[in-house]
């Protein structure tokens, strides 16, 4: 029995070490790293040493300080609120339309999740032909109704350019609300909503008082992991505006990789990189503890 208990063991170290070295070098040795070069004056020719000049502090206060990183930081949040709120709104009424029985059913549930299927450079890239200027497709729509008079150039104005970057991201996030909303809708006990229709609620009251206090474990956890995934958002604004016009579009990752990879300024995007992570890292606690309710309340 002694020996089986070693052999079990060493079982599970030996399972145990691809583990625990995929995340020693994807995650704890980038992460330490990106540490150090925020702590550092880096340039291109000292890069490639751990011990370049030691700046402390500076690089987070020269960057936090700079005026397109403080409107990346807004830009984000409202970015972030903005997308979740719409990708909740569709992805809820999807998840509720998917509940009803009609033709076809599964496989509208199937089309669904197709923008899962794409990386997002390529949605991105696709959706850059459909907003451009010229031969793009939703100006030709617009222009075919009336409802427009002349091309409008989305990615070339601020303002639109971030519209642009925002229905994009909307659409990607579409699918993660509707799959996890649709899933919680079906451990809701029949039985709940029959009670509340037999009291004379209508179904708006049934939605409200029955349906979303159940559920509310799973949104408050997609909410949480929406925030994560989308904090961090960078394929789609590279693909589709590169930051621009003006920096009008730039994000937390998309500001940060500008200033490591464009402007060789390793440290100053090291330092955003961290901020970043310290966004992720408070947002960590919430999600383990809301999963954990979730799971003792299943």
């Amino acid at each position: 029995s002694d020996l089986r208990a070693r052999y079990r063991r060493a079982a599970r170290l030996v399972f145990l070490i691809p583990a625990g070295l995929y995340v020693l070098f994807a995650f704890v040795v980038p992460v330490i790293y990106n540490l150090i070069l925020s702590f550092e004056v880096t340039t291109p020719a000292t890069i490639a040493s751990l011990f370049a000049p030691w700046t402390g502090l500076s690089n987070y206060k020269v960057t936090l300080l700079n005026s397109i990183t403080q409107s990346a930081l807004i830009r984000t949040l409202t970015f972030t609120v903005l997308s979740l709120l719409f990708q909740f709104l569709i992805g809820f009424g999807l998840a509720l339309l998917f509940n009803l029985r009609f033709p076809l059913n599964k496989l509208a549930r199937s089309l669904v999740i197709v923008p899962w299927l794409l990386p997002f450079l390529v949605t991105g890239f696709i959706f850059r032909f459909l907003f451009q200027l010229e031969a793009g497709a939703v100006n030709q729509v617009l222009l075919d109704v009336h409802l427009i008079h002349a091309s409008i150039g989305y990615l070339l104005s601020p303002g639109w350019a971030y519209v642009t970057v925002l229905i994009t991201n909307i659409w990607l996030g579409v699918p993660f609300f509707t799959v996890l909303l649709f899933s919680a809708l079906q451990d809701v006990p029949p039985e709940l909503k029959e009670a509340a229709m037999i009291d004379g609620a209508g179904p708006w009251q049934t939605l409200v008082r029955v349906t979303l206090p159940v559920i509310r474990p799973v949104i408050e956890v997609t909410f949480v992991l929406g925030f994560v995934f989308t904090v961090k958002v960078f394929d789609i604004v590279i693909s589709l505006t590169q930051g621009g016009p003006a920096n009008s579009t730039q994000l937390i990752a998309t500001w940060a990789y500008n200033l490591s990879f464009q402007q060789f300024d390793y440290g100053a995007g090291a330092a955003l990189n961290t901020v970043l992570l310290i966004i992720a890292l408070l947002v960590a606690p919430i999600y383990i503890r809301l999963n954990r309710d979730s799971l003792r309340q299943g």
